[in-house]
């Protein structure tokens, strides 16, 4: 099972307040993380727990155990608050210890092993004594992880990898899982879209802060594997706990670093503080113009959403918030993206099948025609009165997304309401 960020509902509600073996086939009915549904997660931990014994060669069924396993860890302290009885539970499944032993060497074992930040027995009296070998022992799992990437990785696999390498600043890896991920199939077109219309609204130079990778992967691909954007600088706010990458991020803006400065200024021991402090101190020294993601502003500074002094400097342009001090006509240059910049033809009728997305950070296609709609909408009254042919054509794509949108029994009247 993946774990998912399903962005479209609370998108939604917030905008409109504002090479494995095959196993023998299991039929398992899907549990929901919110549901906490223990019964049904122990056994489905059973059943694979039993299915390993009779098959320890076979990776899919360690995998499909590990995952359950970690359901139940999750579900757990979800519902006791007991970090130290989960930790506990996980010791007494040794799911990862008993992989090891049957599959060592393999990308199962080691996607696991990282994801669980497993530790050897021989090794756990070192480690205590050592912090430092538990995060080389991490990476030596995603070093070895990488390097046995099967052909056929789901969406989820590349994006964790990518999200490991970002902060690493490791270009050449990164660039080469970025061009097996886009030849793979597996980024849906619909995204990219998204992402390149993003791009398509900042000036030349701009800084493109980043709440997650859910973010920054799409531009990444669209710059190192396509070569367009190129001239854009990508921050992403969820490495920005690594001086390592702050520093490459920095000199790329062209911020002076100063690691002193980082750790009595910038640094705090807790993360919202320091990532609304580099934040600012972005917006405060950079000559470049910054922006932001428009439709997710609630998902930056680890979801507590962003100070108050930064909200009344941020002005819309379209799908992307730019950061200005001073007041300027963002209308007019919100106009000047839907006329001029954006490509939003794709919308009216997408011509490629929907395929499940195997990624973590996965956001439908009708959740981002969404937002086209949500952030766009409010120039069509001004269209409607000074430039009928732009009217029509911004409110023909609309009709098209509403359309598709009512096919899919979903709930269109707010919707249509933009149309009046």
């Amino acid at each position: 099972m993946k774990q998912k960020i399903l962005t479209l509902l609370a998108a939604v509600t917030m905008m409109t307040g504002a090479s494995a073996q095959e196993t023998d086939p299991i039929v398992m009915e899907e549990v929901p993380l919110v549901n906490y549904n223990i019964e049904k997660i122990d056994s489905a931990y059973n059943i694979w727990n039993a299915y390993v014994q009779i098959h320890p060669k076979d990776e899919v069924a360690w995998h499909e155990l590990f995952e359950i396993s970690d359901h139940k860890v999750f579900c757990m302290v979800a519902t006791t608050k007991d970090w130290k009885g989960g930790e506990q539970l996980r010791k007494q499944m040794n799911v990862v210890g008993r992989m090891r032993k049957a599959i060592p060497g393999t990308y199962t074992f080691y996607y696991s092993a990282y994801k669980d930040s497993y530790i050897p027995e021989e090794k756990e009296t070192l480690v205590k004594e050592n912090e430092d070998l538990k995060y080389l022992q991490h990476d030596e799992y995603a070093d070895s992880a990488i390097a046995t990437l099967p052909a056929n990785a789901n969406g989820g696999d590349y994006e964790t990898w990518i999200k490991h390498l970002i902060p690493k600043c490791d270009t050449i890896r990164l660039n080469n899982l970025l061009k097996r991920f886009y030849e793979s199939g597996l980024y849906p077109e619909g995204s990219l879209q998204y992402h390149f219309n993003e791009l398509q609204g900042m000036d030349e130079g701009a800084v493109y802060l980043g709440a997650h990778e859910g973010d920054i992967i799409g531009k990444l691909i669209l710059q190192r594997v396509l070569g367009v954007h190129q001239d854009k600088i990508l921050y992403d706010e969820n490495a920005a706990m690594y001086p390592k990458y702050l520093k490459d991020v920095f000199e790329h803006i062209g911020i002076p670093f100063d690691e002193k400065y980082y750790w009595d200024k910038l640094h705090s021991m807790w993360q919202e503080k320091t990532l609304a402090a580099v934040m600012k101190y972005i917006f405060d020294h950079s000559k470049r113009p910054v922006y932001l993601s428009a439709h997710n502003m609630w998902t930056y500074n680890i979801g507590e959403g962003l100070p108050d002094e930064i909200k009344a400097c941020l002005y819309n342009e379209g799908l992307t918030m730019r950061y200005s001090a001073k007041p300027y006509d963002n209308r007019a240059v919100k106009r000047r993206n839907i006329e001029k910049r954006y490509r939003l033809e794709y919308l009216r009728m997408p011509f490629h099948p929907e395929a499940e997305d195997t990624r973590v950070f996965t956001c439908p296609d009708d959740a981002y025609a969404i937002y086209y709609m949500h952030l766009l909408h409010d120039q069509l009254p001004y269209y409607k009165k000074y430039n009928k042919e732009r009217y029509q054509w911004l409110r023909d794509i609309f009709t098209d997304i509403i359309g598709r949108l009512e096919k899919k029994k979903f709930d269109v009247d707010g919707f249509n309401a933009y149309l009046k």
